[in-house]
């Protein structure tokens, strides 16, 4: 059994985020706080560990998309206990949506070959949106497990877990392959060892391009970037302030209680 891990690399949670005039956000922190595993893969790379060592896994590999840099949360993944890691790097995938990201995962996981499990994170802490998973599952026509706080089974080429739902649990079975997206209810994760640390320092990761998966152009286009300006601009400021005036503390809460009422407050 052949597992991925797709994780991402984000923002410290320590780091200052910054809007300027225009509503463009930035996160170069002035403090020099550097980017971090996406904490949410924390528990999907801990999941992956766990399939090889409690299923048989063979292969645990992690992956991820993004520049250079993002080599950095790769080894952590490696410091963790992944077998194998990834990097897709590409100039032409900059600004890629979430469903450009979702297509170079598809394509990603169907290089590697022989993939039953495709483990994502909930969700990732700069966007927010939760929607990669099911997009590349959708890529890969494969069964999206969604919420999955617990996997119970694996056999006969069919797979069962626990999901987390509004009212309660439910338990589903699906055949593999799958792609699944973990809740932090679904395990501890670890920390990495010193000797993964030093293993991982001197790990080669190899990167792939678009070329390397046949993508064409229109993965990171003008037409699939984000405009994030009409979402973060700071509003102008508005209001009023109106000071009651009375001969006594009575007569002023008198008076604001018919304001209020007159304007549908209480």
């Amino acid at each position: 059994m052949k597992v991925v891990v797709c994780i991402k690399q984000t923002p410290s949670t320590t780091a200052v985020l910054t809007v300027d005039d225009s509503g463009h956000v930035s996160w170069d922190d002035p403090g020099g706080k550097p980017n971090i595993l996406n904490p949410w893969d924390e528990y999907s790379i801990e999941e992956g560990v766990r399939l090889k060592e409690n299923h048989g896994a063979s292969d645990v590999i992690a992956l991820t998309v993004g520049p250079d840099e993002s080599k950095n949360a790769l080894k952590t993944c490696l410091a963790m206990g992944c077998t194998q890691a990834e990097l897709v790097t590409d100039p032409s995938f900059e600004g890629s949506d979430t469903v450009g990201t979702a297509r170079i995962l598809a394509a990603a996981i169907n290089n590697i070959g022989d993939v039953d499990i495709a483990l994502f994170g909930k969700q990732a802490i700069d966007g927010d949106t939760g929607l990669t998973p099911v997009q590349t599952a959708r890529k890969l026509g494969w069964t999206p497990l969604t919420f999955v706080s617990a996997i119970k089974e694996i056999g006969d080429g069919q797979i069962t877990v626990e999901r987390l739902v509004d009212d309660g649990k439910e338990t589903v079975t699906a055949s593999l392959p799958v792609v699944i997206n973990v809740v932090k209810e679904i395990n501890e994760p670890r920390y990495p060892s010193l000797m993964g640390i030093r293993k991982a320092n001197r790990a080669n990761i190899p990167e792939l391009g678009a070329a390397d998966l046949s993508i064409d152009g229109g993965v990171g286009s003008a037409a699939s970037k984000v405009d994030w300006s009409h979402i973060y601009a700071i509003p102008p400021r508005e209001g009023s302030c109106e000071i009651i005036e009375a001969d006594s503390v009575e007569e002023q809460a008198r008076l604001l209680a018919d304001k209020l009422f007159e304007e549908k407050v209480i």
